[in-house]
């Protein structure tokens, strides 16, 4: 059941996975309180918020991955888009990074972040944990867990339920003090995150007995759910959303949009998740959240092992806060269900209805109907463009040979019989509607439409309409707007007509200018502009709408705007603009401080953590990805000395302060030449991320740890260790097969094996697994055969007799082979593997240790971190010392910025010609890096710079030259800003 892939397969196989676990288990939602009911509430056909049906759009980001200067800025960004709702993790070690210390200020003051949703008129989702995956360090656990005895994760155990209850109890009353009914932005609060064994309403033991118990202890009055609901990079499937049986509304907290493999837009990108969401709207879908709609940073030590600094996750959003083309799928997406959402939030399946509405047969249909009005789609799944004529009884002379053209891929979205006011109803839009806005006793109906699109739209009115339009056919009680898209349309082509106190604007724009339409509302007024790439902050003073514009910086045109009130629309233009920012900032001056110093012999390491064996990175509260170990060896004669000690990350040894050799801790072994005596041993060990453990449960104590652990041992020769690459496979019929014991190997019934492929299709199984290990050197008195992890029971045969049964995946086990008769010979290795979900087989590296007796090196020292990056002394010009090359290093320098007043400059900081570590510019940790996406320069955030002197300090634990590195700007992310003012009247 592993969760762990390489990119590609984890695409391809965790969609699959992850989307039947969760659509094909529970997804309802617990109900609401009496108290909390009257603001938020819902039923099966959809959410009720403040008393009114409520189309959920969220965009999902993660506080703890933006600087608090830039909250604001962002979630302005996610509302310009028409999102209502946002959703979030509260991750567990980015408040608690040291046991019983809580931080909830600065970067970390969720309380705010959730008040500044709230002043945007946003809702907020809160999915409190304890575990959160997220591609986070340690999948979000305090490292300090790993050392409690007897706790395993997300299991109903004392310890671990013991410490969450303490977290807990600072973070639940911030979270819940801001639900809505108490005057907050908390909508709906998720438990736990993608539990295998429990999501929606299913609580399968104590565990998450335990987690309900707590939260509605301390409050929780919100609608709640375990886990997630529909999480997939496609959540509507095939379409059939509709379930009679489930109490709650059809909502997909993780639609992953795009993935955090990826950097920046990709062709295709836009399409693809546009045609993604209106499934959900086509198919009965109550509210969606983009898993992510902003991916932002990981700053300092806070990624796992697949990801650096960056999460940017190529979606909407940029890392640097840049808007790329799915952004406005996500718009139009958003601002089409919250005009429709008394439709969408109250329907049913129409689709039999209207099934014979296109002639064309290869345009597929669905419809949803409500006491509302229709909503009938018109979808498209193949590569090329259909123009099909409409079926519509009784309205034959309307659309007597009239095509609507559906674009490939595309889901065109019909309306009938919507009701707008109480004097007018939309009998037919037949052109596509980008959004409805009320504007006081205006209607305005923005369509979009390309040039040569018919224009479509027939009205029906409680008394004959008025008209100064020559375009609107007026009838008794009926009205018609039946033109073609023109050409040329800069501005929006605009129809008007009033029907007793209302007034129904329609507004015809092309894609391209839809793209550029903001949506905006002070003070209970909605406004309309057309024709800025983008609109953030606005007011209203003196009679004139203050409006905080915004271009991209590769742009500087002109543009010509349009801003309508309730009344009228006012036309006005923006000069074009400058944006002269450097392509290069070069670092010179650069000092340097040796970062290696803990190696030396005389070191004072009084101080550091002691034990007998080395522990792990974190055992003295250290959370940095560096560590230090020292030890003595006392070495009997010259000669070739291998040592063994379990390890994860990176290593560079160190004899008596001279660098040794660098080795992959992984491998549990280094071999080095040693001369006899007494030696001081240092060991330098770092991490790129810890394991962020999908999916898994039960103790942490010995998974993924990092830097040096176990039982140490050197012996001369070596080395010791070697792989088992030589596996076959066969099936087996049921689980007790195992009694029998092996079969005889036979190549006609084994099959050749290579680790890490799934034998099972995905499905429950049994297969047995055979190697046969060669005959070890004479004198052998121990093998240890080692694993890493299997998938996900093993039960283990030498020589055909059963020695040890393994049960679950992603641990560490190992079998001792001491006897010496087996010894003297070629053993046979036999493995039955149980797989009871998903991939299965032996996942991991199989390694044998030949090193049986050898000598103890004990009396271990630890120190965490990389020393004091931002200390005042010990720093030298680089030019003037002899650097120690390969050794871990600090680098310092000033740069200084040009003013960017009127534009929002992104530089970043790119690494060229270094190897592994960290970066702080004026004193803030930009994250790790190599980064391991096609962006590989890390991005400092704007409100860390100031204009003048910056400093920038570098850690390379490599020792790499500093050289090439430089500053460098993201021309395609930076923004020119004006402040315009409009006379409204």
């Amino acid at each position: 059941m592993r969760i762990r892939y390489t990119i590609l397969t984890f695409i391809l196989l965790l969609t699959a996975f992850t989307s039947a676990l969760s659509q094909g288990s529970n997804d309802y939602i617990f109900p609401t309180t009496a108290v909390a009911k009257p603001y938020i509430d819902f039923d099966s056909k959809g959410f009720i918020v403040q008393g009114k049906r409520t189309f959920i759009v969220s965009a999902g980001l993660e506080y703890s991955r933006i600087p608090h200067e830039l909250w604001y800025d962002r979630l302005m960004r996610i509302k310009r888009a028409g999102f209502n709702c946002i959703e979030i993790y509260t991750i567990w070690n980015f408040h608690e990074e040291q046991e019983g210390k809580f931080n909830f200020s600065g970067d970390r003051d969720l309380g705010k972040f959730l008040d500044i949703v709230k002043q945007l008129g946003l809702y907020a989702i809160v999915r409190v944990g304890p575990y959160y995956c997220a591609e986070w360090d340690n999948g979000g656990y305090p490292i300090w867990l790993k050392f409690k005895k007897g706790l395993r994760v997300r299991e109903d155990n004392k310890p671990f339920e013991q410490y969450v209850d303490r977290f807990f109890d600072h973070l639940l009353p911030v979270v819940f003090q801001r639900q809505i009914n108490k005057g907050g932005a908390v909508i709906l609060v998720q438990l736990e995150n993608e539990h295998p064994n429990g999501w929606g309403t299913v609580m399968p033991d104590g565990y998450f007995k335990h987690l309900q118990a707590k939260a509605l202890d301390m409050g929780m009055q919100v609608p709640y759910f375990f886990s997630g609901l529909h999480h997939a990079s496609d959540p509507a499937g095939d379409g059939k959303l509709d379930d009679d049986k489930r109490p709650n509304p059809w909502f997909s907290t993780e639609f992953w949009t795009v993935w955090y493999s990826q950097y920046g837009a990709k062709p295709g990108d836009a399409e693809l998740y546009d045609r993604r969401t209106w499934k959900i709207i086509a198919h009965g879908g109550n509210g969606y959240n983009y898993y992510m709609a902003h991916g932002g940073s990981n700053f300092g030590y806070t990624n796992n092992d697949e990801d650096a600094a960056s999460y940017d996750y190529g979606t909407g959003i940029g890392q640097a806060g840049d808007l790329r083309p799915i952004y406005y799928t996500f718009k139009r997406a958003s601002w089409f269900s919250r005009s429709f959402q008394d439709v969408l939030e109250n329907s049913t399946n129409a689709s039999e209805i209207y099934k014979g509405i296109a002639a064309d047969t290869a345009v597929k249909i669905s419809a949803r109907t409500s006491p509302a009005g229709d909503l009938i789609f018109l979808d498209n799944p193949g590569a090329s463009k259909v123009s099909t004529l409409l079926n519509i009884k009784g309205d034959e002379g309307l659309l007597a040979g009239k095509k609507i053209s559906v674009q490939p891929k595309e889901i065109y979205p019909l309306v009938h019989n919507y009701k707008l006011n109480d004097e007018v109803t939309l009998d037919w839009a037949l052109t596509r509607v980008f959004a409805i806005v009320k504007q006081v006793n205006t209607t305005t109906i923005i369509v979009d439409a390309e040039a040569g699109d018919q224009l479509l739209l027939r009205f029906n009115t409680k008394e004959k309409a008025l008209s100064a339009s020559a375009s609107v056919k007026i009838g008794n009680n009926n009205l018609l707007i039946d033109e073609q898209m023109p050409a040329t349309a800069e501005m929006p082509v605009e129809y008007t007509f009033n029907s007793g106190s209302q007034t129904i604007r329609v507004l015809a724009m092309n894609h391209t200018l839809t793209d550029k339409t903001w949506i905006v509302g002070i003070e209970g007024t909605s406004y309309i502009i057309t024709g800025l790439n983008y609109v953030g902050d606005l007011s209203v003073k003196n009679g004139q709408l203050k409006v905080t514009a915004e271009t991209p910086l590769i742009q500087n045109a002109g543009q010509k705007i349009m801003l309508y009130t309730d009344g009228k629309g006012i036309a006005f233009s923006v000069d074009a603009q400058e944006g002269n920012q450097p392509r290069t900032i070069s670092l010179t001056n650069w000092q340097y401080k040796d970062a290696s110093v803990n190696a030396a012999p005389n070191v004072n390491a009084s101080s550091w953590l002691k034990s007998k064996d080395p522990q792990p990175m974190g055992a003295d509260d250290d959370i940095t990805a560096d560590a230090w170990y020292r030890a003595s060896l006392n070495i009997t004669s010259n000669g070739k000395y291998t040592l063994q000690v379990k390890g994860g990350g990176r290593g560079q040894a160190f004899i008596d302060g001279k660098p040794a050799a660098k080795w992959k801790l992984n491998d549990n072994e280094l071999t080095i030449n040693l001369t006899k005596g007494k030696h001081n041993l240092a060991v330098f060990a770092a991490h790129d991320g810890r394991d962020k453990l999908a999916a898994y449960l039960g103790p942490i104590d010995e998974v993924d740890s990092k830097g040096l652990f176990g039982n140490a041992l050197i012996k001369k020769g070596g080395p010791f260790i070697s792989e088992l690459s030589d596996w076959y496979f066969t099936r087996a019929n049921k689980k007790y097969d195992v009694k029998q014991g092996p079969p005889a190997f036979d190549t006609s019934v084994y099959k050749k094996y290579k680790i890490g492929n799934d034998v099972f299709n995905l499905k429950e199984g049994y297969a047995w697994f055979h190697i046969t290990i060669p005959q070890q050197p004479a004198g052998t008195s121990k093998l240890a055969v080692l694993f890493k992890s299997v998938d996900e029971n093993a039960t283990v045969f030498i020589n055909g007799k059963q020695v040890a049964h393994h049960d679950g995946w992603n641990q560490p086990f190992e079998v001792n082979i001491t006897d010496a008769e087996t010894l003297k010979h070629p053993v046979d290795l036999t493995l039955f593997i149980e797989n009871y979900s998903n991939e299965g087989g032996i996942d991991q590296s199989v390694k044998i240790n030949a090193i049986g007796d050898a000598t103890a090196v004990i009396n271990w020292q630890l120190k965490g971190g990389p020393g004091d990056a931002q200390a005042v002394q010990g720093w030298t010009k680089l030019e003037a010392v002899k650097q120690v090359k390969n050794v871990p290093a600090f680098y310092r320098t000033i740069f200084s910025l040009p003013s960017s007043a009127g534009s929002t400059f992104i530089w970043r900081f790119d690494p060229d010609g270094l190897g592994h570590g960290s970066v702080w510019v004026n004193g803030h940790n930009l994250g790790r890096y190599p980064e391991k996406l096609d962006m590989k320069s890390l991005y400092i955030p704007e409100c860390w710079l100031k204009p003048g002197v910056n400093q920038v300090v570098v850690y390379d634990e490599d020792g790499n030259s500093i050289n090439k590195t430089r500053i460098v700007a993201e021309g395609a992310a930076g923004r020119l800003i004006k402040e315009i003012s409009i006379p409204l009247n």
